[in-house]
């Protein structure tokens, strides 16, 4: 029979896997579908094996129909400034639940959050990673539809949430500014129409930071990428400060990099009169004159105890390591601009 003509190769089932492994199909069909606690794990290494001889992929429309719910984990970014390694994030998670037969889909999500909610729900996913975009509430009622909602958020304030990490990266900021010498905190975001989840916590951070080393309240200024406004918000932070040198936490690199552009304009010394730090260890801050001083994350490390959670949907399949100690993912790279 001509190639063009031949039939598809039919797809295996649970069944056939029963037959290869010499099981019965219930036993199978629990191993595959996660409940295989039971199980010897002579038992689930043989269906495993099976099932990976015979090219076995489990029926997402079956699957829906049993449990209510999709093999799908959906990645939720807002419409927000990233570093470079959201892409090293997407893939961490997407390598490490490869053997528990879920789907990783990444959202992206506008201004409107309702209709990225909606659309999510629809999906019927398994498990969210929220990396900002949804309020408490939203996450909530994906909470209530059964699905598994990361990552876990906590409360900085009465009726506000956020990720201590960002916190931690405030704290870190104002920390390496006063290294040297005393200076006028200030906390520079990013000024354009895109939502900022990480900003406030981050700014909640340098506050507490402040408080605890006794120095006043960060000044605020928001910074827009482009000469004559950066210029133009660092003269505003000039003139608030005084006399006394500045230290600003920046957003991101690119707010510290627009900034140091601003203070060349105005004739600033760097770090003397001006001390600049931002987030995220660019390539670019670290290529610039004077070198950037920056906060390096480590996300793709970060997620190891989101996919630790993940792992469960799936079985036992995944083994990941202890949730990483944030002093061993986040740091500070000194440059020449604190």
């Amino acid at each position: 029979m001509p190639a063009e003509l031949q039939q598809p190769t039919r797809r295996a089932t649970s069944a056939d896997v029963a037959r290869h492994a010499g099981f019965s199909r219930s036993t199978v069909s629990q191993i595959l579908n996660g409940a295989s606690d039971r199980f010897p794990d002579e038992t689930r290494e043989k269906v495993r094996q099976a099932a990976a001889a015979l090219d076995y992929r489990p029926s997402r429309a079956g699957r829906a129909l049993v449990t209510g719910m999709s093999d799908i984990i959906v990645i939720v970014v807002p419409n927000a400034t990233f570093g470079p390694h959201l892409q090293d994030s997407v893939d961490r998670i997407a390598g490490a639940t490869e053997t528990t037969g879920m789907s990783v889909v990444v959202r992206f999500a506008g201004l409107d959050t309702a209709s990225a909610l909606t659309s999510v729900l629809d999906l019927r996913p398994s498990a969210v990673i929220d990396f900002g975009v949804f309020t408490t509430e939203q996450r909530a009622r994906l909470a209530d539809s059964g699905t598994l909602v990361l990552p876990d958020r906590k409360l900085i304030t009465e009726g506000d949430d956020a990720d201590p990490v960002d916190i931690y990266i405030g704290r870190m900021q104002v920390a390496e500014l006063l290294r040297r010498s005393p200076r006028r905190l200030a906390y520079a975001g990013l000024l354009d129409g895109r939502l900022d989840p990480f900003g406030p916590p981050r700014l909640e951070g340098i506050r507490r930071e402040a408080i605890d080393r006794g120095v006043p309240e960060p000044l605020r200024v928001r910074v827009p990428l482009d000469l004559d406004g950066a210029t133009a918000a660092l003269q505003s932070l000039v003139d608030e400060a005084g006399d006394e040198p500045i230290g600003v936490c920046c957003y991101n690199d690119d707010v510290a990099i627009a900034l140091l552009a601003g203070a060349r304009a105005l004739g600033l010394d760097v770090p003397r009169s001006l001390s600049v730090i931002g987030v995220d260890k660019t390539v670019v801050g670290q290529l610039i004159s004077p070198r950037l001083s920056s906060v390096s994350i480590d996300q793709p490390t970060l997620l190891l105890s989101q996919v630790q959670q993940l792992s469960r949907l799936g079985g036992d399949q995944v083994k990941v390591g202890e949730t990483p100690a944030l002093s061993s993912v986040v740091h500070v790279v000194p440059g020449e601009t604190t």
